[in-house]
């Protein structure tokens, strides 16, 4: 058995084995699509006697957390042959990844679970899910006044992407998009229109990416900065009342789409989307506490099974010369165990409590009430001051 980085002359095999293992196949055009994109050096495989057994992608990305961009490893194209599940091959295959992402300073991971308690034994855990709304036509929101107004577009990112990333930057999770991804994934994925919401300054303060199709119009991306262009997309939206029997849109959570409406008994769908692990912990509670500001100590006691090397603990304290938070780590005493002894001061977590918590996906006071932060209430009014309070979000797909 072999485990190396995928050969340029294996390229074709690896699509096959997605090919199988996801059940799609692509036409010839999608295919030459495909190989244009794919980084060899990104995937590691499992092979015996020159055949490819089982493969893991991790692709690079950056991610906004808490306002910062993060290095941020993707795993994807995860697939075994059949006759070779349930030999350990992706256990192997993700730990070096991981290995490779902590070298490559890649201090958080994002995945799309085919199964959610296989990748918890791994440390990742839930931060992202998919909410739908399904608005029939004689629901959708009353038409308001506004400074502007919509106007179609031609997919650029040079139009979208600056709206795009000041949205995005005030949420936890998303993707810090390149031009390359808008065109690469985003307008190959979410086909159909653009339009943007210029303000009655003539400044682009929001864009909307949908399809109208069979008497459903489906908004793939609804972005705005403020209420303003809100209220102009949703007039835009409600403007197709003539043609459309019901829109169905995806939203952030926190999206007040349902405030808007007269009647909001409309259908909503949420099913699990994403989910994250910290990569390396002191590394990333270094940059995640940079500006901030503590007066006491904040005490970390940090399983983790998978990644021995986050397991122990960590003393967040203030740091008088930078005016700033310092990190210190001491490792515990084995591995799977983050001390010697149950210890008398701090918060004990797992690496996948933490990753939630530091997300914002569940909050912290949600973790210790359900017993995933163990500590005393002063400890985790302490932690929580650390605690970004943007909720997180993923709008993407790899």
């Amino acid at each position: 058995m072999e485990f190396r980085k995928l050969k340029k002359d294996e390229i074709n095999r690896s699509i096959e084995m997605s090919e199988f293992a996801f059940q799609y196949e692509l036409s010839d055009e999608e295919r030459e699509d495909r190989l244009k994109w794919i980084v060899p050096e990104e995937t590691w495989v499992a092979s015996e006697k020159g055949e490819l057994l089982s493969k893991v992608t991790v692709m690079p990305f950056h991610v906004y957390i808490d306002g910062q961009a993060y290095a941020m490893g993707g795993v994807s194209g995860v697939a075994t042959w059949p006759e070779k599940r349930r030999s350990g091959l992706v256990r192997t295959l993700l730990g070096m990844s991981l290995e490779e992402m902590k070298r490559n300073g890649q201090t958080v991971s994002f995945l799309h679970p085919f199964s959610v308690p296989f990748y918890r034994k791994f440390g990742w855990e839930m931060f992202a899910w998919k909410r739908t709304v399904d608005i029939p036509r004689e629901k959708l929101p009353a038409r308001k006044s506004v400074s502007g107004s919509v106007e179609r577009v031609k997919k650029d990112p040079a139009i979208l992407g600056p709206v795009y990333d000041q949205w995005a930057s005030r949420y936890n999770a998303t993707i810090r998009r390149t031009d390359e991804w808008w065109e690469r994934s985003i307008f190959k994925r979410k086909k159909g229109h653009a339009a943007v919401y210029r303000n009655g300054e003539g400044t682009i303060r929001g864009y909307i990416i949908y399809t109208v199709k069979e008497e459903t119009m489906t908004v793939k991306e609804l972005v705005h900065l403020d209420a303003d262009a809100r209220n102009g997309l949703w007039n835009f939206i409600s403007n197709h009342d003539s043609m459309i029997e019901n829109a169905e849109l995806t939203l952030p959570g926190d999206d007040s789409t349902m405030l808007m409406l007269d009647d909001p008994d409309a259908e909503q769908t949420v099913i699990p989307y994403f989910m994250a692990r910290i990569v390396d912990v002191k590394p990333f509670l270094e940059q995640y506490t940079a500006e901030k500001a503590l007066t006491e100590p904040v005490i970390l006691h940090i399983d983790d099974a998978f990644c021995n090397w986050n397991t122990g603990t960590y003393i967040l304290k203030p740091d008088s010369e930078e005016n700033g938070v310092l990190v210190e780590h001491y490792a515990g005493a084995s591995e799977g165990s983050s001390c010697a002894h149950p210890p008398k001061r701090g918060l004990s977590m797992d690496i996948q409590t933490l990753s939630a918590a530091v997300l914002n996906a569940h909050p912290a006071q949600l973790l210790y009430t359900e017993e995933r932060i163990l500590g005393t209430r002063e400890e985790l009014e302490r932690f929580k001051s650390l605690v970004s309070d943007r909720p997180a979000y993923f709008y993407d797909f790899f």
